[in-house]
């Protein structure tokens, strides 16, 4: 089931790019990467109300999950599309689907409705994040490249900040479904900064594209993230619906890899997994992700609920984390280039995030912002080592062919586990606090308030509770999160365990279009 196509490609490291093209290109690859970044932070904060309006408490997760599933699954079609037929359609198309997944999320009347927006939009979100770093790793070389992913991450941290803030903001003010049309006008600058920015020299040639490799990854990518959505939540672990699931997923997944060893274009080629460095770091953002997601999505719950926090203070109080990130990333982004070593970036980020993460299961309702800063700031600071140093030792050890594919291969494991870290930490959630609020309240008299659902389904519902009811529910909703953070705590020690097999080789000085020295 393959098709002939005439593509675009690289044309080769003979041709650079002028300061005035650099400058277009990289301003439209920052702000499509602000504007994947910053939805996810704003949406995040603006959950528990969203829940509140539209119902289904419980669903918090998908809303979450389903954005990340419908990203990650397309994540390695979008480099290979990418390579098929080029950088700017590809990335322009990512725009658009975003942008229309956005108008369906502000238009969404029930809960059902915005999941499936979320989907939408996610199919355009899984571009805009994945190809800005096939992109960098087109035109700059590696030597040079730790400065721009400190930049990358720097810009995705600036959002990070001010996301939580302007959800809030809006939360508060306008209501929640300007969290979504406010990124409409944004989106529609990105497109049109990227239709003027993005032009790279390709040359045509003739490739295959492997579409029953496409349908096998995305019915086994999907059949794995829905295991740890539905099991234990929309039914039970030991129901026929997940055990289709499983069946379903171990089916395509080998049958991806058999299709991925014959096809003459495979989607991920199995031979990214034969390099040392390049599995570890696959499975190192797997972790990572699935860890910090986890947490990160259920926190503003446990601020806003337990410490009865407003949707603004509560993404005040993260601003700490997205500092850290900020300032670790963009300086040793900055060493990285001037030194050439980035291994020990590697190790030394999972160590600071792994304290942080067991230093956070102290937290309770009377945490106050101030004891949460430090905590948050060495989190962002272990993160901000981590998280461009991946990107860098799997572009550099990938041979210019595999570029694309080795980057997007990374985003899509990374997004995987981001994807897992969510319906995992929902399903934590889930069933650790119908089990305390069982044990606060008994089984009757939690049946006769709607169950944990009903009892959180907005944290201004909550407020208006009466002190007999409220104070279990903010111990209950303590103790839940806190549950998920010693989940993803040794989830975060296991990525800097596998940073020990990434080999550590010289920078790369040269680029697939940049030639020896891209311009800056």
């Amino acid at each position: 089931m393959t098709t002939t196509t005439e593509i675009d490609e690289p044309a080769g490291p003979a041709q650079g790019l002028s300061t005035n093209q650099m400058r277009w290109l990289m301003g439209g690859l920052l702000l499509g990467l602000f504007l994947s970044s910053t939805e996810q932070s704003v949406v995040a904060t603006a959950l528990p109300t969203i829940a509140g309006e539209l119902g289904a408490a419980n669903r918090i997760a998908w809303v979450v999950s389903i954005y990340l599933l419908t990203s990650t699954i397309v994540t390695p079609l979008y480099g290979k599309m990418s390579d098929l037929f080029g950088r700017r359609i590809v990335y322009q198309t990512s725009i658009s689907l975003f942008l229309v997944g956005s108008v369906l999320c502000a238009l969404s009347q029930t809960m059902n409705q915005l999941v499936a927006a979320r989907a939408f939009q996610g199919l355009g979100g899984g571009g805009l994040m994945s190809l800005a770093f096939v992109i960098v790793g087109d035109v700059v070389s590696p030597r040079q490249r730790g400065r721009y992913i400190g930049l990358f991450t720097a810009v995705f941290t600036v959002s990070a900040i001010t996301g939580p803030l302007w959800g809030g903001l809006l939360v508060d003010g306008p209501g929640w479904r300007w969290v979504f049309w406010s990124v409409v006008p944004l989106s529609a600058i990105t497109l049109a900064v990227i239709h003027r920015g993005l032009r790279l020299p390709f040359t045509t040639r003739q490739r295959r594209i492997d579409w029953l490799g496409m349908v096998l990854l995305v019915v086994g990518a999907t059949a794995l993230i829905l295991i740890p959505i539905w099991g234990g939540d929309t039914y039970p672990w030991g129901s026929w619906q997940i055990a289709t699931a499983i069946a379903i997923a171990i089916t395509a997944s080998v049958a991806f890899i058999v299709q991925e060893n014959r096809a003459a274009e495979p989607i991920i080629p199995m031979h990214l997994f034969l390099d040392r460095t390049g599995a570890a770091v696959y499975a190192s953002g797997f972790l990572l992700m699935g860890s910090l997601v986890a947490v990160i999505t259920f926190l503003p719950l446990f601020l806003q609920i337990a410490t009865g926090a407003s949707a603004t203070r509560s993404g005040l109080i993260l601003i700490p984390e997205s500092v850290g990130i900020s300032l670790v990333a963009t300086g040793s982004g900055w060493l990285v280039s001037r030194t050439g070593r980035y291994k020990w970036a590697m190790l030394l980020g999972p160590f600071m995030a792994t304290i942080a993460l067991i230093w956070l299961t102290t937290i309770g309702p009377d945490t106050g912002a101030l004891a949460l800063a430090p905590i948050l700031f060495l989190l962002g600071a272990g993160l901000g080592l981590v998280f461009p140093n991946l990107t860098l030792s799997v572009q550099n050890a990938a041979p210019f062919e595999d570029l694309g594919i080795a980057t997007s291969t990374s985003n899509f494991f990374r997004s995987m586990g981001g994807a897992f870290g969510a319906a995992v930490g929902g399903a934590i959630l889930t069933g650790r606090l119908d089990s305390e609020l069982a044990d606060r309240l008994g089984t009757a008299r939690l049946n006769e308030v709607g169950g944990a659902a009903g009892l959180i389904r907005s944290p201004a519902a909550v407020k208006d509770l009466d002190l007999e009811l409220r104070q279990p529910i903010i111990e209950a909703v303590s103790d839940s999160v806190v549950a998920i953070v010693w989940w993803a705590t040794p989830v975060m020690a296991a990525v800097g365990v596998l940073a020990l097999l990434v080999r550590e080789t010289a920078l790369r000085t040269s680029s697939a279009i940049g030639g020896s020295d891209a311009t800056t």
